[in-house]
């Protein structure tokens, strides 16, 4: 008995089916057969493959050749898709210590809201006791060293919020 050589082949038809057909050597498939899945239109039915296929005109059958020295259009994207992951991270990184700084903005500012309020009933108190005229020395000095702390703590929080907020030099993206 003699037996012929074939050559098992991918069939494809546009709507999603698919089989494998025993070929003689340079036998085509039958009418209404297809060699590529580009063929198969509906997102549905096709494969992620077979829509890029469509997509960009490539064949099953008659793939290009790039040449390794050229990145391919899959490459690229690729290398695309992880420049944008990278991005992200950076974004989310950025955002994070953002959130961080306005935090410590608010609570600085708050300390500086205290300190003013402290500050002013001071001086208040101060100015009532002198009107009277019936406080002592001591009193007064005890005051005066209190308000003097109270602009120092003042002085130390603003300069603080003003290093807190001042704008922090660009750096270079990373990996690039």
């Amino acid at each position: 008995m003699e037996t012929t050589e074939t050559v098992a082949t991918w069939g494809y038809k546009p709507d999603g089916s698919a089989k494998i057909f025993d070929l003689a050597p340079g036998a085509g498939l039958p009418e209404g057969w297809h060699l590529s899945p580009s063929v198969i239109t509906d997102p549905g039915l096709a494969t992620a493959g077979a829509l890029t296929m469509r997509a960009t005109g490539l064949t099953f059958a008659h793939t290009a050749e790039v040449p390794a020295s050229e990145p391919s259009a899959v490459d690229e994207l690729l290398a695309a898709l992880t420049e944008i992951d990278r991005l992200k991270g950076v974004i989310e990184a950025g955002m994070a210590e953002n959130a961080t700084l306005v935090a410590e903005i608010d609570s600085a500012e708050k300390t500086l809201e205290g300190a003013s309020a402290a500050m002013s009933d001071l001086q208040a108190a101060l100015a009532k006791a002198q009107e009277d005229g019936g406080f002592a020395v001591a009193e007064r000095d005890e005051a005066t060293k209190a308000i003097d702390a109270l602009k120092a703590e003042l002085a130390q929080v603003k300069a603080d919020l003003d290093e807190a907020t001042k704008p922090k030099p660009a750096t270079a993206a990373k990996g690039r």
